[in-house]
């Protein structure tokens, strides 16, 4: 995870510390990467950058999440940053017609983002424009009991209709089929 957030932050970085009138200055992020993996990550990211580029002065304000999920509306119109981390598609999709996301489809062409991330673009992508450039990943799955399959006659479902099946099956024996967590 490391490599990828210190790859797309390279990316931002440059690209917002380049677009503007000088090449050196300050350069505020606000995110809520604060579990300790995730905010180990983007400190070695920043402290690589910043040894990258010693003219540019990175200052980093990490959020708990809850904290930051109230926050990020009130210092976006009051005292934006110039990153803020957010989550894709319809959770971006207010901040993006509120107007507090700026299109980044010029950072995504000059760092070939749209061929080695061709299949995040879409989640990043509201009318036809970029709003955001994944930093990080992680994989939704469905886990199940074997022995309660076995029990109950459940073959593993291979598509919807058996998945809806196995789960009718389940609540018909009293088992509530699907959590999250």
């Amino acid at each position: 995870m490391t490599n990828i957030i210190q790859k797309n932050l390279v990316a931002i970085a440059a690209s917002a510390v380049l677009g503007t009138t000088a090449f050196a200055g300050e350069l505020v992020i606000n995110t809520d990467l604060s579990d300790p993996a995730p905010k180990a990550a983007i400190e070695a990211a920043v402290a690589g950058f910043e040894a990258e580029n010693p003219d540019v002065t990175i200052t980093l304000n990490i959020f708990d999440r809850e904290g930051y999920k109230s926050s990020i509306r009130n210092f976006l119109t009051a005292d934006a940053p110039d990153l803020a981390t957010w989550y894709a598609g319809n959770r971006m999709l207010p901040f993006v017609n509120a107007g507090l996301f700026a299109p980044v489809d010029d950072v995504w062409e000059e760092n070939g983002l749209n061929e080695s991330l061709a299949s995040a673009s879409g989640s990043m992508t509201i009318d036809g424009q970029k709003w955001g450039i994944p930093y990080t990943y992680y994989q939704w799955g469905v886990y199940y009991r074997k022995d309660i399959f076995a029990d109950l006659g459940i073959d593993v479902p291979t598509n919807w209709e058996e998945f809806k099946a196995a789960g009718a099956t389940l609540t018909d024996n009293g088992i509530t089929p699907i959590t999250m967590s």
